[in-house]
């Protein structure tokens, strides 16, 4: 391993992530054994403007670079340099992406092995307050000279990696963090293994933390750790900003993958994490409502905007209410013309529903078809009773229940396996009171059109025994 050589790069960029990211200068120092074999340093240019704020930060503006070497003209000079190299950066997840896309767009195909120094720095000088290329060259008396250019910064991680490689003699830990399988290899930089090691193989939800703890995002997986590890993995700049500001990652089980997308929805809407999309901008629901037309026929209808005197359901996207829809127009033999599914036509002629009995040709009467419409809607109204549904526990022994008030979750809890749901006294101290949401009643409108393993308490029973609590909990 002594005789491996180290390509040490730093790169200072037009900035933006890693995804159209240019080059705009370039250091690389390559050492063997501790010491430097040969060193290449130059301007680029990038082919577009430097923001102010990159130029503030670099000191490195449009004119300097315009008469500096595109990436393609230094390319093979840069390829012959680091061959049979070691590619070592401080927080090398940016600079390797950086140089390996601008090899790309060049047309070359740029692979090499990788070593980070924040990793290594963290692994063989341990309880550092920072372990940015700054902070860190203070606490260590590093001298680091021109700040935020190429070659300063170049020359401060040599010094560090000379500093890692005397407390690292045999190469055990560089060694380590070169296996090409080792998952560390796309850990972020603040992040430690053993807290990696430390996520389960179970369903819950999971929280990307900053360094004072506060949630940077909220994601919900049936395997927490597999979830987690295909973050570090995805190369979107939005992704990569949020790795380089997380600072531990903590989670919640749930046992069922239900609970944790109901606990996913909840927590976002508390904490609202800065790369969190979802529930951010909720859509107006589609409503479902019925009329009676002027053949007598009650027909169903969705709305987004109107206000309709009864609305029975509603969904947030289209395609989920069609597909209801339809799903009822079979189960019920109703007619998809006066189900919303065609318009402007004499009698149907739906691509999927085959089952009319003939209400729209006049083939089945209005007090019939009337009949399966009400049918119809006792089954819709399933959706809107007050009931448990129970999943799995967070461990053997245990299980877990949801609580629908009305058909809105309104609570969860976990409780003994063997425990039975007769009474509300069965759950009712182990209820954990939620507030609903849009996002929530989404979630459990499509579990209710797909489950089947529900446990129905009256309606009567539980809203009596549980709004004391619920009035305990919150206030309007």
């Amino acid at each position: 391993m002594k005789e491996a050589k180290f390509a040490v790069i730093d790169v200072e960029t037009t900035g933006g992530g890693i995804k159209g990211n240019k080059i705009t200068e370039i250091c690389i120092i390559v050492l063997q054994d501790g010491k430097e074999l040969n060193r290449f340093t130059s301007l680029v240019n990038p082919g577009r403007e430097i923001p102010l704020y990159i130029e503030k930060l670099t000191g490195i503006n449009d004119r300097m670079v315009e008469d500096a070497p595109y990436f393609d003209e230094i390319a093979p000079q840069i390829l012959e340099l680091t061959r049979d190299c070691i590619f070592v950066a401080h927080n090398v997840g940016f600079d390797y992406n950086v140089v390996r896309a601008e090899f790309k767009e060049a047309g070359i195909d740029f692979n090499r092995k990788r070593l980070c120094t924040v990793r290594l720095a963290k692994k063989l000088i341990p309880g550092l307050f920072s372990y940015s290329l700054g902070n860190l060259c203070t606490s260590i008396n590093i001298p680091h000279y021109d700040r935020h250019r190429a070659q300063g910064d170049t020359e401060a991680t040599v010094i560090l990696f000379q500093r890692c490689l005397d407390l690292d003699p045999d190469y055990e830990v560089i060694e380590e963090f070169l296996n090409r399988k080792s998952k560390e290899s796309y850990f972020p930089p603040h992040f430690k293994a053993q807290d990696f090691e430390n996520l389960p193989h179970k369903p819950g939800v999971y929280f990307f933390k900053d360094k004072n703890g506060k949630p940077l995002y909220i994601g919900k997986a049936i395997d927490i750790q597999k979830r987690v590890l295909s973050h570090f993995r995805e190369k979107s700049n939005r992704k990569y900003e949020l790795l380089q500001n997380t600072h531990s990652i903590d989670y919640e089980l749930t046992g069922s993958e239900l609970l944790a997308l109901l606990r996913e929805a909840e927590l976002i809407l508390k904490y609202y994490p800065k790369y969190n999309k979802a529930q951010k901008n909720p859509s107006k629901p589609y409503k479902l409502t019925s009329y009676h037309n002027k053949q007598g026929i009650e027909q169903f209808a969705l709305h987004k905007n109107k206000i309709a005197p009864v609305s029975w359901m509603q969904f947030y996207t289209r395609e989920e209410a069609i597909q209801f829809m339809e799903h009822l127009c079979e189960e019920f033999e109703l007619c998809p013309k006066y189900c919303g599914l065609q318009q402007g036509v004499a009698t149907c002629n739906h691509y999927k529903i085959h089952t009319c009995s003939g209400a729209c040709s006049g083939d089945l009467s209005v007090a019939d078809y009337n009949l399966r419409v009400s049918k119809a809607l006792d089954y819709i109204h399933q959706y809107e009773q007050s009931c448990l549904l129970v999943e799995k526990g967070r461990e053997t022994g245990e299980k877990s229940f949801i609580y629908l008030k009305q058909g809105r979750f309104s609570g969860y809890g976990f409780i003994d396996d063997a425990a039975d749901f007769n009474h509300h006294e069965d759950f009712e101290h182990y209820l954990i009171p939620q507030k609903s949401s849009a996002y929530a009643d989404r979630i459990v409108r499509r579990y209710l059109a797909t489950e089947k393993h529900i446990v129905r308490l009256p309606l009567t029973s539980v809203e009596q025994h549980t709004q004391n609590i619920f009035e305990n909990w919150f206030v309007d």
